[in-house]
C-alpha cells in the first residue's frame, strides 16, 4: 500500500485543484496513476463528492476530514500509510 508520502503528495494536489477551481465537487483524470501502484485502477479522482456519488474506480478526497478514500470489494476504506511505524 502508499507510504505517507505518497499520500500527502495525492492531497496536496487535491488542494491545490480545489483551491484553483473555487467549487466542488471536483472531478479529474487521475494524474497518478502511472505513479503509484496503489492508484493505477483508479482513473478518476474526485474532490469533495459524497462516497454514495462515487464510481468505484474513483479515488475520493474528502477536504472536511483531509482524507482520502478508495473502494474496495464495494467499501469505501481511508487509505492509511503502511509506512506509519517506520522512523
Amino acid at each position: 500500500m502508499p507510504s505517507k508520502t505518497e499520500i500527502d503528495e495525492v492531497k496536496a494536489w487535491c488542494k491545490k485543484k480545489k483551491d484553483e477551481m473555487k467549487s466542488v465537487p471536483i472531478i479529474e483524470l487521475n494524474p497518478f496513476r502511472n505513479r503509484f501502484a496503489w492508484m493505477m485502477a483508479k482513473i478518476k479522482i474526485a474532490i469533495d463528492l459524497p462516497l454514495d456519488y462515487a464510481d468505484n474506480n474513483m479515488a475520493v478526497y474528502d477536504s472536511p476530514t483531509d482524507a482520502l478514500y478508495v473502494n474496495v470489494n464495494g467499501n469505501w476504506i481511508k487509505v492509511e500509510p503502511d509506512d506509519i511505524f517506520e522512523v
